[in-house]
């Protein structure tokens, strides 16, 4: 059956002068016959390789469509990204225009009216780029045409743009008052999304079970079997070997379960755990150390570190049947209480939020707090230093490189004194109030500061030991919970 938006896509597809063969997922796969589904499905990698051009329909007109591809088009043909470390240049042709400073990332693009940015936060809002499956069609095609109403554009532009919009900042001389806050979270959440799907589809970059649930957030789906499915074709070499193959005759906990054994025990890796998350199991049947790739997921990402607290042994792992895996570790400690960091339901990431969060905290810090005399014991590190590591998770600039003596500098991450400065300031703080009238750039400086730990902490718990350590888990954990190290598994378990 041709669905209304199907209809719509043909009709401005079309070629008026000569015949096109076209091949269309909607039509050419019977959804209801499952087994054709899984066959086909198993395909459909193949076929967007094989593919002389893939169209990719984001929807007809409207909301000042046209207008819009007309600014991606001029800022992707501005500027080119290196993927590999995602930095901006100008083009050659544009280097010493008006357009140079386009690609800075410092300097803020200004705005003369709030037109083009509505147009396009309704653009990258659009439901295509929620679409789980769109991940595949991207990354697999080898010629990629964007297509919105009648306007097309080279998918290249539209990947450049979605990285300078992520990180560019703007201003916007509005004197309609039309460009609101509310408007400003929706341009920011379509630049996420629009941004996440372009940045991990890159030549060479791939997707893991590790990360998945993170990587399948803010995404949709139908199916709970697509979490998998859908992303076959996104894994490394070494993943694609591990013989998973299509079945909707299966049901999501048997399938989650079979994928968690395969890499446990062929690939030695047990880093699917770090997205694992007790309270967002919503399957029935899946054991207690499978994650539910189905659920929402509702932390945030780690980042990325150069160290693993195993350090990098392999796991010893062994599947012994009926939902039952060993596992080679080391307890740490028991968990003796357990902080949350915000109401769910209420928690929109402002910066009194976090503020409030990070002094319900520490509430138990004096006023004459002196760093030379709080330590935290047994680690050599003060309260200060060891509240600024946790929240920010090793998104400080000054990181060792794994057996060199020297310090590598990350500019865009804070450094540690200035962790700590803000930090201290937050503590002494009486109030919000009294952060909220700093002067710029502290206030600048503060509010960034915050908006990282509010992005580090959601979903998340902090906990204390009864050894008096302090760390960092899912919403799930709770006091009795034992603190293990688990071999091949970069961060502690609970």
């Amino acid at each position: 059956m041709v669905t209304q938006n199907l209809e719509i896509a043909l009709r401005h597809l079309r070629d008026t002068e000569e015949w096109i063969s076209m091949w269309i997922d909607a039509i050419c796969i019977d959804q209801q016959n499952v087994a054709e589904r899984s066959h086909q499905v198993a395909l459909m990698g193949e076929i967007y390789r094989k593919a002389a051009k893939t169209y990719v329909w984001v929807g007809p007109f409207a909301d000042d469509s046209d207008e819009a591809m007309e600014w991606v088009d001029l800022i992707g043909g501005s500027i080119n990204v290196d993927w590999g470390d995602e930095m901006m240049k100008t083009t050659d042709l544009l280097e010493k225009t008006k357009y140079a400073p386009m690609a800075d990332a410092s300097v803020p693009y200004e705005f003369e009216w709030p037109w083009p940015l509505l147009n396009l936060c309704h653009f990258t809002n659009r439901e295509y780029f929620t679409r789980l499956w769109v991940r595949q069609e991207v990354k697999l095609s080898q010629n990629k045409v964007l297509v919105c109403g009648f306007k097309q554009l080279d998918w290249h532009f539209f990947a450049t743009f979605a990285r300078w919009m992520a990180v560019k900042p703007y201003t916007c001389v509005d004197k309609y008052g039309v460009w609101t806050q509310e408007m400003e979270k929706k341009y920011k959440a379509g630049s996420e999304l629009v941004s996440n799907i372009c940045a991990k589809l890159y030549d060479g970059a791939f997707l893991s079970f590790d990360r998945l649930r993170f990587d399948n957030s803010k995404l949709n789906w139908k199916d709970p079997r697509d979490a998998i499915y859908a992303n076959l074709g996104l894994l490394p070499p070494e993943y694609r070997q591990l013989g998973i193959k299509p079945d909707y005759d299966k049901n999501p906990a048997a399938i989650f379960t079979d994928v968690a054994v395969r890499v446990a025990t062929k690939l030695r890796s047990l880093g699917f755990l770090e997205s694992y998350d007790r309270s967002a199991i919503e399957l029935d049947g899946l054991p207690s150390w499978v994650p539910d790739w189905s659920s929402p997921m509702r932390m945030a990402a780690n980042s990325e570190n150069i160290w693993s607290a195993s350090a990098w042994i392999s796991a010893q792992v062994e599947y012994v049947g009926d939902g039952v895996l060993t596992a080679n570790g080391v307890p740490i400690s028991e968990v003796q209480r357990v902080d949350r960091w915000e109401d769910e339901r209420s928690y929109d990431g402002q910066p009194y939020m976090v503020f409030d969060c990070i002094r319900s905290w520490c509430k138990h810090v004096p006023d004459n707090y002196d760093e030379r005399e709080w330590f935290l014991p047994g680690t050599g590190l003060t309260w200060l230093e060891a509240w600024c590591r946790l929240f920010l998770y090793g998104n400080l600039s000054e990181v060792f490189e794994a057996g060199q003596e020297t310090m590598v500098h990350r500019p865009d991450f804070f450094s540690l004194q200035e962790a700590k400065e803000l930090m201290l300031i937050i503590w002494k703080a009486r109030s919000f109030h009294e952060i909220w009238c700093l002067y710029d750039p502290t206030w600048q400086r503060m509010e960034r500061f915050l908006s990282k730990i509010g992005d580090r902490m959601k979903g998340r718990s902090v906990f204390r030991t009864v050894d008096r350590d302090i760390g960092v888990a899912s919403s799930s954990v709770k006091a009795g919970d034992m603190v293990c190290m688990l071999l091949v598994v970069r961060c502690r378990l609970f």
